[in-house]
């Protein structure tokens, strides 16, 4: 019985099954584009989510690390696509009606647009 009684044996019993601990990049990636495409509806905040949406793709990718993606690095991949993608949309129609308010041809339209919201505004 000695034998089985001595601890210095290199054998350890298994401590039960293995559990996958989440991999905190790729919950990062996905947080990053949730928040990036959240800061879309803020007009002026295209350049954060565009930096969001990038930032969501990277770490999405180094999240890998030889392994196929989880479910919280694909879902980081396409939420940050959708805000740097969106963000960029947003970007270039910003700069389009920056471009149309500057050329007198569109004045028209422009004022015909504000007095609509101000008779709005006053029908209230």
């Amino acid at each position: 019985m000695e034998y089985y009684d001595n601890n210095d044996s290199q054998y350890d019993p298994p401590q039960g099954p293995s559990v996958n601990q989440p991999n905190k990049m790729a919950i990062a990636s996905m947080i990053c584009g949730i928040v990036g495409i959240l800061l879309l509806c803020c007009c002026v905040m295209f350049p954060a989510s565009v930096l969001l949406g990038v930032t969501a793709i990277v770490l999405a990718v180094q999240s890998k690390k030889g392994e196929p993606l989880c479910g919280y690095g694909i879902a980081g991949i396409i939420l940050g696509i959708f805000s740097l993608v969106l963000g960029v949309a947003e970007f270039a129609y910003m700069m389009l009606i920056s471009s149309m308010m500057r050329d007198p041809q569109f004045a028209p339209i422009f004022d015909q647009i504000m007095e609509q919201y101000e008779n709005a505004i006053q029908s209230r």
